[in-house]
């Protein structure tokens, strides 16, 4: 992928090229038909469209059949597409649809209160276990110069970013800790964690501060199992994305199926030499998984200052 415009150079071009073979849609390795997550229980936050909408679609393909979306707005609708996916994502099995539990939450994730609330109704629903959480909520803002910006448009974006990925974090990891199988948090990222590109300190501090809270998460809960990654979903035309300057606009090719499958490959199985690292979407999964000792031989995909 080409770097975006006026950015301050940094190694993320080298990042971006880790695996030499990329994808900008869902393909054969990563299709979550060949997965099995009908014991799972997953939660993804942010799920009224866009990446989060994808993903709930790629775990029922993937036969899960406990699904939590949350978002502010409502979910009913979607609740009922995600019952027909899973009738015919699964035609073998006539009780798939029946078997799809989904509870739709409206949740505000810069609301303590609402995110709490949340947590008690999922552990209230299925046994006080949560095996996935995909942080996905976010929010972009319009690109601004610090000195000339809305601050509330500023502060609301490390409201969700940063403190809602906390609160989602803070009330969802004790659930996701009983889990006997993939104990696994899933932080939404960005490439642009890896940017200092002008107009965009916002969103890009905020990302940067994902990546070091995923670290955080998998160095505190080593010891309880967990594994926390944070992916790039990779560059999608959302809503939120259109936020961006014109000039990146061309760059968002990527389709929502290939960061919602690539979720499904990471809670499929245990991946304890992915905790606490960044990854890409985009990557293909077959050649990381090639990588797996190197990346554990040298410790990569985490932040640190070069010297």
């Amino acid at each position: 992928m080409p770097a975006p415009p006026e950015q301050v150079a940094t190694n993320c071009a080298a990042v971006a090229a880790f695996c030499q073979k990329r994808h900008s849609e869902s393909y054969a390795f990563i299709d979550p038909a060949k997965a099995d997550l009908s014991d799972q229980t997953v939660v993804i936050t942010g799920a009224s469209r866009g990446i989060g909408r994808a993903a709930a679609f790629s775990f029922v393909r993937a036969g899960c059949r406990r699904v939590v979306i949350t978002a502010r707005t409502p979910l009913h609708d979607l609740a009922a597409e995600l019952k027909k996916e899973a009738a015919a994502a699964r035609p073998g099995n006539s009780s798939t649809s029946a078997e799809l539990d989904v509870l739709a939450l409206a949740v505000d994730v810069t609301d303590n209160a609402s995110v709490e609330a949340a947590a008690a109704a999922v552990s209230q629903r299925f046994g006080g276990v949560v095996d996935t959480l995909v942080n996905n909520a976010g929010y972009l803002p319009a690109s601004e110069r610090m000195g000339e910006g809305a601050a509330v448009d500023w502060l609301h974006c490390a409201e969700v970013n940063i403190k809602g990925l906390y609160r989602v974090s803070r009330f969802f990891l004790p659930l996701v800790l009983k889990s006997a199988t993939a104990r696994t948090v899933i932080n939404v990222g960005s490439q642009g964690a890896h940017y200092v590109a002008p107009t965009m300190s916002a969103y890009q501090t905020s990302k940067f501060a994902v990546c070091r809270l995923t670290e955080f998460a998998a160095i505190e809960y080593a010891d309880e199992g967990l594994v926390a990654v944070t992916v790039h979903p990779g560059c999608l035309r959302t809503e939120l994305a259109l936020n961006l300057p014109e000039d990146f606009h061309d760059l968002l090719v990527d389709a929502p199926e290939l960061p919602g499958d690539t979720f499904v490959w990471i809670a499929k199985e245990r991946r304890d030499w992915l905790t606490g690292r960044y990854m890409e979407a985009n990557w293909d999964m077959e050649e990381f998984e090639g990588k797996k000792e190197d990346v554990i031989k040298r410790d990569v995909l985490k932040f640190r200052m070069t010297v």
